[in-house]
């Protein structure tokens, strides 16, 4: 698949590599990229021939988060209705990546911020960098953290660290993630995605019918309330950008970040 956004190589049987391609914006989430990560995952859930994904950023970033003109967006569209179809897009996406049939691993330089955290949480392992973090800004900017992602993370890590992470608003590194149970595999910088690779020649090694099942069964039990959690999340997120406190909070961040991606 060739994609202005995205990239789809297979460099192995049984092996695909997605590269998000706007590495210029530290592959910041607007809604052009959300549409064509969407893409690339439907587009691999039909290839059975697939058994393992890795999902890298590139070499200097994996994800900044939702892109400021999102939120631009967001506020000055009149049609509520529009707006919770905008707002949903994102939580479309990290679910299709989370169900995936095949293995996904997230090979992570740089950081994975935001929604970009959100979007390697939705995938079944993380390989960090040794000097890659993680950073939910979310509170600090009034916002909540959606696209159903606190589950996904209070399943890994546990509710004390889902807040602690979520709440605080602190950057963490690889190996403080690899000890809450968030990142499997701490590589050395620059190494992400060759460990990543590694790890999905030993899936795609497999039989690919056992391996989906386990994932399918691991998935059904980790997040069997994760709807009941989070069915509501974006339609929070809106009730949180009426705050006048995250408002501002909003506003003076935009205005640090003048011209440059965003980090939510």
């Amino acid at each position: 698949m060739t994609h202005p956004l995205v990239s789809i190589e297979k460099p192995a049987t049984g092996i695909a590599l997605v590269t998000l391609q706007r590495q210029d914006k530290r592959n910041a989430l607007n809604d052009a990229l959300i549409s064509a990560l969407i893409d690339a995952a439907e587009t691999l859930r039909e290839d059975a021939s697939v058994k393992a994904i890795v999902l890298t950023g590139g070499p200097q970033a994996f994800s900044a988060g939702a892109d400021i003109s999102t939120f631009d967006a967001i506020e000055k569209e009149p049609d509520v209705n529009q707006v919770r179809r905008m707002t949903d897009k994102g939580a479309r996406m990290a679910e299709l990546w989370q169900s995936m049939p095949a293995v996904t691993i997230a090979a992570v330089e740089g950081g994975a911020v935001g929604g970009g955290f959100g979007l390697a949480l939705a995938c079944d392992w993380r390989v960090f960098a040794r000097n890659a973090f993680a950073y939910v800004p979310e509170v600090r900017l009034g916002l909540n953290y959606g696209w159903s992602t606190l589950p996904r993370l209070a399943a890994l890590a546990g509710p004390g660290r889902a807040k602690w992470i979520s709440i605080l608003c602190r950057r963490h590194g690889a190996e403080e993630l690899a000890a809450w149970n968030i990142a499997e595999h701490v590589a050395e910088p620059g190494g992400a995605v060759a460990a990543a690779m590694e790890l999905a020649q030993e899936v795609a090694a497999l039989p690919a019918l056992a391996a989906q099942i386990i994932k399918r069964s691991v998935n059904a039990y980790s997040l069997a309330l994760a709807k009941t959690a989070s069915y509501s999340d974006m339609d929070d997120m809106l009730v949180c950008m009426t705050d006048d406190e995250g408002r501002r909070a909003r506003e003076s961040f935009t205005q640090q970040l003048t011209g440059k991606a965003g980090h939510a």
